[in-house]
């Protein structure tokens, strides 16, 4: 059976596709707002762009920093109890926002759901691991999962936007609303449909695992660790699409900046919709290593494009989103399954919490942006993520050579 066949996906056990679809719902609620908050807090309160991106960075770190803990307890007591509490966690930190009026409170609501996407992150892709035991079909399973965040962030803006409540207090309570259903869901079906009890398990020996244990392993782990840098270096290339990209435009004083932004966002999602598996069964045959050289290629190719062309061109900047986009559906879901196939069982949450720490690159990627646009504008800011791109199939050829040395020695 190939990788990318529906047979395959509907062999998938039901915990997988009760996580996917509560997956879309929740991330279609998170881009309803998310992408607009830089928007809010520049009309609100009229602040600098690198104070905006400074409060989204001290916010979100929290977040990627929390990620290796939460990944560990979830190694530690059980898959089901992380991913509600990330739920619960997300859903009360929207409710703040939607009463938030201060930079202060809207950045304590923004560190909430950094913290509580994390919670569910690392502990979803480790529970893919621990109920799908074939390679191939946990390979697929990680795709599909990105492909049904997508889906969320297509639909999200679109959503907000049309119903004219896009980073509206009411669209705050509305996303918290979603994620306490998904989270009450899990709590209630988890137990019935655990087959194999995964997540009532007593922990063996090797289990218990200490954290400062599970963290010297991880970090003596030199290709893991070289492709963590590559990943969070491609998420600080990636995530100033949504949050540079909307000071710039905003900054640009384009008509419609909102419109244009929901556009943007919603063409990145379409197009892994439309071009995510169909590009993927082109490459099934090709490694990890040269999807991700292929990906890191169009991100390149896109971040020149974002330099040259003016805000004002619609199409030019849709033309480079279409190219981002295409790098973007192979880079990441590709990053999974590289930390998936190194894991080993016992310490699987743990190194997909390790592997949040990418998530510091979203992190810093809105200072970046504020600071490149106070100081030296657009096309210096897009000339930076450029080189950027270059580093990071540099590194992901070091952690290949390093890989081929390995098995050599063996």
């Amino acid at each position: 059976m190939k990788t990318f066949s529906l047979g395959r996906f509907r062999s998938l056990p039901i915990e997988i596709h009760i996580m996917m679809a509560g997956t879309m719902l929740t991330r279609g609620a998170y881009f309803m707002v998310w992408p607009f908050l830089a928007i809010v807090l520049y009309r609100q309160f009229h602040i600098s762009a690198t104070s905006i991106g400074a409060l989204l960075t001290i916010a979100t770190i929290f977040g990627a920093v929390s990620g290796v803990y939460t990944g560990w307890l979830s190694d530690r007591y059980g898959r089901r109890k992380v991913i509600v509490s990330g739920a619960l966690l997300s859903a009360l930190s929207f409710g703040l926002l939607s009463l938030a009026k201060s930079p202060v409170s809207f950045g304590l609501g923004i560190a909430g759901v950094s913290v509580g996407c994390m919670l569910l992150e690392s502990s979803c892709k480790a529970l893919i691991g621990d109920r799908i035991k074939d390679k191939v079909s946990r390979e697929l399973a990680f795709y599909c999962r990105y492909y049904a965040i997508n889906i969320g962030a297509a639909i999200g803006p679109l959503f907000g936007i049309t119903i004219g409540i896009a980073a509206q207090s009411t669209t705050f309570l509305l996303t918290a609303s979603i994620y306490l259903i998904y989270g009450a869901l899990l709590w209630y079906v988890l137990p019935i449909t655990s087959v194999k009890n995964f997540d009532k398990r007593i922990p063996t020996a090797k289990d218990k695992t200490s954290f400062k244990a599970a963290c010297i392993r991880i970090v003596g782990h030199r290709i893991f660790t070289l492709l963590l840098i590559c990943n969070l270096l491609a998420a600080l290339v990636y995530a100033n699409f949504d949050s540079s990209m909307v000071q710039y435009l905003t900054r640009s004083k384009i008509p419609d900046v909102i419109q244009t932004v929901a556009w943007l966002i919603t063409i990145n999602a379409l197009i892994i919709l439309v071009f995510q598996f169909p590009l993927l069964k082109v490459l099934q045959s090709t490694e990890t290593n040269t999807r991700t050289f292929i990906g890191m290629i169009l991100m390149f190719i896109s971040q020149c494009l974002y330099m040259l062309v003016p805000a004002s061109s619609f199409i030019g900047l849709a033309v480079a989103t279409i190219i981002l986009s295409l790098g973007e559906l192979i880079v990441f879901p590709t990053f999974s399954v590289q930390i998936d196939r190194m894991t080993p069982d016992n310490l699987r949450g743990s190194y997909f919490g390790a592997g949040n720490l990418s998530m510091l690159g979203n992190s810093i990627a809105p200072v970046y942006g504020g600071i490149m646009l106070d100081n030296f504008g657009h096309q210096t800011l897009f000339l930076g993520l450029a080189v950027i791109c270059v580093l990071v199939i540099y590194l992901q050829n070091k952690a290949k050579n390093i890989e081929c040395h390995n098995q050599d020695a063996v």
